[in-house]
Protein backbone atom coordinates (compact mmCIF):
# COMPACT_ATOMS: atom_id res chain seq x y z
CA UNK A 1 0.00 0.00 0.00
CA UNK A 2 1.09 3.35 -1.23
CA UNK A 3 -0.14 6.40 0.56
CA UNK A 4 0.35 10.08 -0.56
CA UNK A 5 -0.50 13.75 -0.05
CA UNK A 6 0.30 15.75 -3.76
CA UNK A 7 -0.38 19.11 -4.95
CA UNK A 8 -3.53 20.06 -7.40
CA UNK A 9 -2.55 21.08 -10.47
CA UNK A 10 -2.45 23.84 -10.04
CA UNK A 11 -1.65 24.53 -6.76
CA UNK A 12 -3.76 26.02 -4.41
CA UNK A 13 -3.39 27.12 -0.70
CA UNK A 14 -5.52 24.63 1.38
CA UNK A 15 -6.30 21.96 -0.95
CA UNK A 16 -4.47 19.43 -1.95
CA UNK A 17 -4.99 15.57 -3.37
CA UNK A 18 -4.74 12.17 -0.77
CA UNK A 19 -3.76 9.21 -3.53
CA UNK A 20 -3.88 5.76 -2.23
CA UNK A 21 -2.59 2.50 -4.18
CA UNK A 22 -3.37 -0.65 -3.06
CA UNK A 23 -0.82 -3.37 -3.46
CA UNK A 24 -3.22 -6.11 -5.76
CA UNK A 25 -6.19 -3.48 -6.58
CA UNK A 26 -6.96 -2.05 -9.76
CA UNK A 27 -10.75 -0.95 -8.73
CA UNK A 28 -10.72 2.35 -7.75
CA UNK A 29 -11.95 3.40 -4.63
CA UNK A 30 -15.26 5.45 -4.76
CA UNK A 31 -14.77 6.10 -0.44
CA UNK A 32 -12.40 5.92 1.83
CA UNK A 33 -11.99 5.49 5.59
CA UNK A 34 -8.77 5.73 7.35
CA UNK A 35 -7.21 7.27 10.77
CA UNK A 36 -4.10 9.39 11.08
CA UNK A 37 -1.31 8.71 13.79
CA UNK A 38 1.48 10.95 14.63
CA UNK A 39 4.50 9.01 16.24
CA UNK A 40 3.20 10.07 19.66
CA UNK A 41 0.20 7.73 19.01
CA UNK A 42 -1.99 10.56 18.81
CA UNK A 43 -5.26 10.63 16.16
CA UNK A 44 -5.90 13.83 13.93
CA UNK A 45 -9.34 15.09 15.34
CA UNK A 46 -11.91 16.91 13.05
CA UNK A 47 -10.89 20.08 14.99
CA UNK A 48 -7.48 19.84 14.01
CA UNK A 49 -6.14 18.72 17.45
CA UNK A 50 -4.13 15.24 18.11
CA UNK A 51 -5.57 13.24 20.71
CA UNK A 52 -5.28 9.48 22.13
CA UNK A 53 -9.05 8.93 20.78
CA UNK A 54 -8.86 7.10 17.96
CA UNK A 55 -10.65 9.43 14.97
CA UNK A 56 -11.93 7.61 11.85
CA UNK A 57 -12.27 9.90 8.61
CA UNK A 58 -14.64 8.99 5.92
CA UNK A 59 -14.38 11.13 2.14
CA UNK A 60 -16.01 10.03 -0.74
CA UNK A 61 -16.00 11.24 -4.60
CA UNK A 62 -12.71 8.97 -5.20
CA UNK A 63 -10.80 9.22 -8.94
CA UNK A 64 -8.06 7.84 -10.68
CA UNK A 65 -4.52 9.02 -9.39
CA UNK A 66 -1.39 8.11 -10.87
CA UNK A 67 -2.26 4.46 -10.95
CA UNK A 68 -4.33 4.55 -7.86
CA UNK A 69 -6.92 6.64 -6.31
CA UNK A 70 -7.69 10.14 -5.55
CA UNK A 71 -9.64 12.12 -2.90
CA UNK A 72 -9.05 16.03 -2.54
CA UNK A 73 -8.51 17.16 0.93
CA UNK A 74 -9.08 20.52 2.24
CA UNK A 75 -7.47 22.42 5.17
CA UNK A 76 -8.76 20.47 8.03
CA UNK A 77 -6.60 17.30 7.00
CA UNK A 78 -3.49 19.29 5.03
CA UNK A 79 -2.99 22.42 7.76
CA UNK A 80 -2.07 20.12 10.42
CA UNK A 81 -0.56 17.24 8.71
CA UNK A 82 1.87 20.46 7.48
CA UNK A 83 2.33 21.91 10.88
CA UNK A 84 3.69 18.57 12.69
CA UNK A 85 7.28 17.70 12.03
CA UNK A 86 6.11 14.31 13.31
CA UNK A 87 5.48 11.31 10.20
CA UNK A 88 2.31 9.89 10.18
CA UNK A 89 0.86 6.67 9.94
CA UNK A 90 -2.25 6.10 7.83
CA UNK A 91 -4.83 2.78 8.09
CA UNK A 92 -7.62 2.61 5.74
CA UNK A 93 -10.44 0.31 6.37
CA UNK A 94 -11.96 -1.31 3.56
CA UNK A 95 -15.49 -2.66 2.29
CA UNK A 96 -14.66 -6.07 3.11
CA UNK A 97 -13.77 -4.69 6.92
CA UNK A 98 -9.77 -5.51 6.22
CA UNK A 99 -7.48 -2.51 6.94
CA UNK A 100 -4.09 -1.86 6.23
CA UNK A 101 -1.26 0.70 7.03
CA UNK A 102 1.59 2.43 5.90
CA UNK A 103 3.38 5.84 6.11
CA UNK A 104 1.69 9.03 4.97
CA UNK A 105 4.02 10.72 2.45
CA UNK A 106 3.85 14.49 2.11
CA UNK A 107 5.49 16.35 -0.73
CA UNK A 108 5.88 19.00 1.47
CA UNK A 109 7.94 21.43 -0.87
CA UNK A 110 4.52 21.51 -3.49
CA UNK A 111 2.39 21.72 -1.04
CA UNK A 112 0.95 25.21 0.68
CA UNK A 113 -1.06 25.38 3.74
CA UNK A 114 -4.43 28.09 4.10
CA UNK A 115 -2.09 30.38 5.73
CA UNK A 116 -0.86 30.98 2.31
CA UNK A 117 -3.74 32.79 0.83
CA UNK A 118 -2.38 35.58 2.14
CA UNK A 119 -4.42 36.46 5.17
CA UNK A 120 -1.86 37.49 7.63
CA UNK A 121 -4.16 37.99 10.13
CA UNK A 122 -3.36 38.67 13.63
CA UNK A 123 0.36 36.78 14.22
CA UNK A 124 0.93 39.89 17.62
CA UNK A 125 -0.93 37.43 20.12
CA UNK A 126 2.13 37.11 22.25
CA UNK A 127 1.26 41.03 23.16
CA UNK A 128 -1.72 39.13 25.35
CA UNK A 129 1.14 37.25 27.25
CA UNK A 130 2.08 40.34 29.66
CA UNK A 131 2.92 39.47 32.95
CA UNK A 132 -0.66 40.25 35.26
CA UNK A 133 -0.45 43.03 38.11
CA UNK A 134 0.98 40.87 41.04
CA UNK A 135 1.72 44.25 43.70
CA UNK A 136 -1.16 43.52 46.00
CA UNK A 137 0.29 40.42 47.59
CA UNK A 138 2.91 42.10 49.54
CA UNK A 139 0.38 44.53 50.61
CA UNK A 140 -1.20 41.85 51.98
CA UNK A 141 1.31 40.29 53.26
CA UNK A 142 2.80 43.35 55.61
CA UNK A 143 -1.14 43.64 56.85
CA UNK A 144 -0.64 40.13 58.14
CA UNK A 145 2.90 41.04 60.00
CA UNK A 146 1.67 43.75 61.59
CA UNK A 147 -1.74 41.50 63.58
CA UNK A 148 0.70 40.27 66.52
CA UNK A 149 -0.91 42.68 69.56
CA UNK A 150 -2.50 39.88 72.07
CA UNK A 151 -1.47 41.52 75.31
CA UNK A 152 -0.33 39.02 77.36
CA UNK A 153 1.23 40.68 80.43
CA UNK A 154 -1.97 41.87 81.56
CA UNK A 155 -2.48 38.15 82.37
CA UNK A 156 0.21 38.30 84.69
CA UNK A 157 -0.58 41.15 87.23
CA UNK A 158 -4.24 39.90 87.67
CA UNK A 159 -2.76 36.35 88.68
CA UNK A 160 -0.85 38.47 91.50
CA UNK A 161 -3.82 39.93 93.03
CA UNK A 162 -4.94 36.96 94.63
CA UNK A 163 -1.79 36.04 96.26
CA UNK A 164 -2.12 38.22 99.30
CA UNK A 165 -5.03 36.32 100.82
CA UNK A 166 -3.74 32.54 99.14
CA UNK A 167 -1.03 32.01 102.04
CA UNK A 168 -3.06 31.00 104.97
CA UNK A 169 -4.17 28.28 102.38
CA UNK A 170 -0.62 26.94 101.64
CA UNK A 171 -0.54 24.07 104.42
CA UNK A 172 -3.98 22.89 102.81
CA UNK A 173 -2.57 22.40 99.22
CA UNK A 174 0.26 20.92 100.59
CA UNK A 175 -1.73 18.02 102.39
CA UNK A 176 -3.77 17.47 98.83
CA UNK A 177 -0.59 17.44 97.30
CA UNK A 178 1.15 14.75 99.36
CA UNK A 179 -2.58 12.75 99.69
CA UNK A 180 -2.02 12.44 95.64
CA UNK A 181 1.81 11.16 95.76
CA UNK A 182 0.19 8.14 98.60
CA UNK A 183 -2.57 7.50 96.03
CA UNK A 184 -0.30 7.67 92.84
CA UNK A 185 2.25 5.38 94.59
CA UNK A 186 -0.68 2.72 95.25
CA UNK A 187 -2.01 2.87 92.06
CA UNK A 188 1.49 2.05 90.40
CA UNK A 189 2.06 -0.76 92.86
CA UNK A 190 -0.96 -2.07 92.11
CA UNK A 191 -1.62 -1.70 88.37
CA UNK A 192 1.51 -0.60 86.70
CA UNK A 193 3.45 -4.38 87.20
CA UNK A 194 0.34 -5.59 85.20
CA UNK A 195 0.57 -3.11 82.57
CA UNK A 196 4.28 -3.12 82.11
CA UNK A 197 4.48 -6.54 80.17
CA UNK A 198 2.17 -4.84 77.62
CA UNK A 199 4.81 -2.46 76.18
CA UNK A 200 7.24 -5.16 74.17
CA UNK A 201 4.53 -6.29 72.19
CA UNK A 202 4.52 -2.98 70.89
CA UNK A 203 7.52 -2.89 70.18
CA UNK A 204 7.52 -6.04 67.90
CA UNK A 205 4.45 -5.00 66.17
CA UNK A 206 6.32 -1.84 65.22
CA UNK A 207 9.53 -3.69 64.25
CA UNK A 208 7.36 -6.26 62.09
CA UNK A 209 5.11 -3.62 60.58
CA UNK A 210 8.39 -2.41 58.05
CA UNK A 211 8.95 -6.08 57.62
CA UNK A 212 5.47 -6.00 55.20
CA UNK A 213 6.75 -2.95 53.31
CA UNK A 214 8.40 -4.38 50.25
CA UNK A 215 6.00 -4.70 47.28
CA UNK A 216 6.63 -6.82 44.59
CA UNK A 217 8.19 -5.16 41.21
CA UNK A 218 6.00 -4.18 38.50
CA UNK A 219 6.46 -6.75 34.94
CA UNK A 220 7.20 -4.74 32.16
CA UNK A 221 3.83 -3.99 29.84
CA UNK A 222 6.23 -4.35 26.72
CA UNK A 223 6.25 -8.08 26.29
CA UNK A 224 4.91 -11.14 24.49
CA UNK A 225 2.61 -11.46 27.31
CA UNK A 226 1.40 -8.26 27.04
CA UNK A 227 -0.05 -8.30 23.66
CA UNK A 228 -3.39 -10.04 24.61
CA UNK A 229 -3.72 -7.95 27.75
CA UNK A 230 -3.58 -4.58 26.84
CA UNK A 231 -5.96 -2.74 23.70
CA UNK A 232 -3.52 -1.98 20.45
CA UNK A 233 -2.70 1.64 21.14
CA UNK A 234 -1.84 1.33 24.80
CA UNK A 235 0.61 -1.82 23.95
CA UNK A 236 2.31 0.39 21.46
CA UNK A 237 2.36 3.39 24.11
CA UNK A 238 3.97 1.74 26.63
CA UNK A 239 6.73 0.05 24.51
CA UNK A 240 7.59 3.85 23.25
CA UNK A 241 8.15 4.99 26.91
CA UNK A 242 10.38 1.98 27.68
CA UNK A 243 12.93 2.73 24.76
CA UNK A 244 13.70 -0.96 24.28
CA UNK A 245 17.15 -1.67 22.21
CA UNK A 246 16.85 -2.63 18.70
CA UNK A 247 16.87 -6.09 19.21
CA UNK A 248 14.59 -6.61 22.09
CA UNK A 249 12.03 -4.27 19.90
CA UNK A 250 12.62 -6.72 17.15
CA UNK A 251 11.51 -9.85 19.11
CA UNK A 252 8.43 -7.53 20.55
CA UNK A 253 7.36 -7.24 16.76
CA UNK A 254 8.32 -10.77 15.93
CA UNK A 255 5.91 -11.92 18.58
CA UNK A 256 3.10 -9.57 17.41
CA UNK A 257 3.16 -10.58 13.66
CA UNK A 258 3.01 -14.30 15.36
CA UNK A 259 0.12 -13.39 16.81
CA UNK A 260 -1.32 -11.43 14.01
CA UNK A 261 -1.06 -8.00 15.40
CA UNK A 262 -0.25 -6.27 12.61
CA UNK A 263 -1.40 -2.60 14.11
CA UNK A 264 1.37 -3.55 16.33
CA UNK A 265 4.01 -4.63 14.54
CA UNK A 266 3.12 -1.80 12.02
CA UNK A 267 3.66 0.90 14.48
CA UNK A 268 6.31 -0.32 16.47
CA UNK A 269 8.51 -0.65 13.37
CA UNK A 270 7.27 3.27 11.82
CA UNK A 271 7.58 4.49 15.03
CA UNK A 272 11.38 3.02 15.83
CA UNK A 273 12.79 4.11 11.99
CA UNK A 274 11.24 7.57 11.60
CA UNK A 275 13.13 8.17 15.41
CA UNK A 276 16.44 7.22 12.81
CA UNK A 277 17.14 3.36 14.34
CA UNK A 278 18.51 2.21 10.89
CA UNK A 279 18.63 -1.11 11.69
CA UNK A 280 14.62 -0.97 12.46
CA UNK A 281 14.35 0.46 9.20
CA UNK A 282 16.31 -1.75 7.60
CA UNK A 283 14.05 -4.75 9.03
CA UNK A 284 11.08 -2.88 8.23
CA UNK A 285 12.19 -1.91 4.40
CA UNK A 286 12.62 -5.77 3.88
CA UNK A 287 9.15 -6.66 4.42
CA UNK A 288 8.42 -5.04 1.66
CA UNK A 289 11.43 -5.54 -0.42
CA UNK A 290 10.51 -7.85 -2.94
CA UNK A 291 14.16 -9.53 -2.81
CA UNK A 292 13.87 -10.00 0.86
CA UNK A 293 9.65 -10.41 1.32
CA UNK A 294 8.57 -12.99 3.23
CA UNK A 295 4.49 -13.86 3.28
CA UNK A 296 3.31 -13.17 6.02
CA UNK A 297 -0.34 -12.18 7.69
CA UNK A 298 1.09 -8.76 7.85
CA UNK A 299 2.70 -8.43 5.03
CA UNK A 300 1.28 -10.21 2.58
CA UNK A 301 2.71 -9.02 -0.73
CA UNK A 302 5.83 -6.72 -1.26
CA UNK A 303 5.62 -3.64 -1.92
CA UNK A 304 8.40 -1.97 -3.87
CA UNK A 305 7.20 1.96 -3.23
CA UNK A 306 7.26 1.27 0.23
CA UNK A 307 10.03 -0.59 0.51
CA UNK A 308 12.22 2.42 -1.40
CA UNK A 309 10.49 4.92 1.57
CA UNK A 310 12.26 3.34 4.31
CA UNK A 311 15.15 2.87 2.41
CA UNK A 312 15.24 6.34 1.96
CA UNK A 313 14.26 7.05 5.68
CA UNK A 314 17.23 5.12 6.12
CA UNK A 315 19.51 7.25 4.02
CA UNK A 316 18.62 10.39 5.68
CA UNK A 317 20.22 9.25 9.02
CA UNK A 318 23.06 7.14 7.43
CA UNK A 319 24.03 8.64 4.07
CA UNK A 320 26.18 6.14 3.46
CA UNK A 321 24.72 3.28 4.01
CA UNK A 322 25.50 0.72 1.35
CA UNK A 323 23.18 -1.70 1.82
CA UNK A 324 19.75 0.62 1.85
CA UNK A 325 21.65 2.59 -1.24
CA UNK A 326 21.81 -0.46 -3.36
CA UNK A 327 18.50 -1.64 -2.74
CA UNK A 328 16.95 1.52 -3.92
CA UNK A 329 19.08 1.29 -7.20
CA UNK A 330 17.92 -2.16 -7.78
CA UNK A 331 13.97 -0.87 -6.64
CA UNK A 332 14.71 1.85 -9.20
CA UNK A 333 15.49 -0.28 -12.15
Amino acid sequence: MLAKIIACQPAEPGTAQLMVRLRGETAILTNLTFTLCNNEQNYLQPDGSWSPAQHWFTMNGGYALNNGSGFRIGPTLLDPLLATASQVQIQIKLDSGETRNTTLQLVRDELLSSEARGETGNYSGSSMLATPEVPSEPVIATETVVTPEPVEPVIHTEARTPAKSGSSRLPVIGAAILALVVIAGALWWFLGRDKSPEVPPVEQTQQETPAAAPEPVAHSTCSAQGLNSQNELDFVQSCVQEKLDSDKLLTIIQAAKEAKKCGVAQRLYANRAQDGDTKIALVYAGEYDPKYHQPSECFKAPDKDTAAYWYETVLQTEPDNQTAKQRLEELGK
